[in-house]
């Protein structure tokens, strides 16, 4: 199996029916991040794809002009799969819509288990305006309580049309269903990509475009020092609910020879062995980016170096 740096990470987003997934997709697809992404949805007719960003349309794929492609999942994902992973040029990223009565934990079982992949995580779109009466109807309450469980990020879906005070319950009540769960409110399915997705460098130079929007705060970090695994794990967990991704790469004393590829999305936490160091001075590099408005360097440095001599 490719090493962890080389396998193509995988996204699902997920949500019940009218949440809002199709507007973030379209936001996705049409959105000047850079990254070449493969998104697999259900129908191309409810994808509203502009014709101006449209290359070429063939069948059950649409290559659009910055690179991204969109193609129908059809009756087999695993088909999808294949189809995108023998393309001449490979994405940066596949981002998979689930169905709107599917639970998104099932597909991502795609990404953890496909050769060539790996999990990124899982994004649920929930409507703020209806999800708590959902959750409580006989007939779909199941089907939106596995999607909640399932997220590794929430996005608070449609905020416009809450009030502060209606907003402020349904933040507490999305606590209460999925304790730990990173939670991220958006309308008009504006998200930036590096949250929704992250990078591809472990730069927070990556992160720029993210200046703009007042709510995200970003922070990198290095040090030379090698890093005992378990120790780092519980810093990491011990972090706020607002540090919505991490990524980097790690020194560890117990494999001094090989860098460590550092994934943190939501509460998804995963840190494997990646590339040899190869004459390259070991040290760790680590980027953070939240909403919480503490993160800076100074705070990412103290918590991870936190009783360290």
């Amino acid at each position: 199996m490719p090493s962890t740096a080389a396998r193509i990470p995988v996204t699902v987003i997920g949500g019940y029916l009218g949440a809002g997934k199709t507007t973030l997709i379209n936001h996705l697809l049409a959105g000047g991040h850079g990254r070449r992404l493969a998104v697999l949805v259900n129908d191309f007719g409810a994808i509203d794809i502009d014709a101006k960003l449209i290359a070429a349309h063939d069948g059950d794929t649409i290559s659009l002009a910055n690179g991204c492609v969109c193609c129908t999942i059809a009756d087999a994902l695993g088909d999808a799969l294949d189809k995108v992973l023998a393309m001449p040029a490979a994405p940066d990223q596949i981002v998979i819509e689930a169905s709107g009565v599917a639970n998104p934990a099932k597909i991502a079982m795609y990404g953890q288990g496909w050769p060539g992949l790996r999990l990124d995580g899982i994004v649920t779109v929930v409507d703020g305006e209806s999800v708590r009466a959902r959750a409580d109807d006989k007939f779909v309450a199941a089907t939106v309580r596995q999607q909640l469980a399932a997220a590794d990020l929430l996005v608070l879906h449609k905020t416009d049309l809450l009030a502060e005070e209606q907003q402020t319950a349904v933040r507490h009540w999305l606590r209460q269903q999925a304790p730990g769960t990173r939670l991220l409110a958006a309308s008009f399915g504006d998200l930036q990509a590096a949250v929704l997705l992250g990078q591809g460098s472990f730069s927070s130079r990556q992160y720029d475009d993210l200046a703009a929007h007042d709510i995200y705060r970003t922070a990198s970090f290095q040090f030379s020092g090698p890093f005992d695994r378990e120790c780092l794990a519980a810093r990491i967990k011990a972090w706020p609910a607002g540090v919505l991704r991490a990524k980097g790469l790690v020194y560890l004393d117990d494999d001094p020879g090989h860098a460590h590829i550092l994934q943190l999305v939501g509460r998804r936490y995963s840190l494997e062995q990646g590339p040899a160091w190869n004459g390259e001075t070991p040290a760790s590099r680590i980027v953070v980016i939240g909403t919480d408005p503490d993160i800076d360097p100074k705070w990412l440095r103290g918590s991870l170096l936190q009783n360290r001599q």
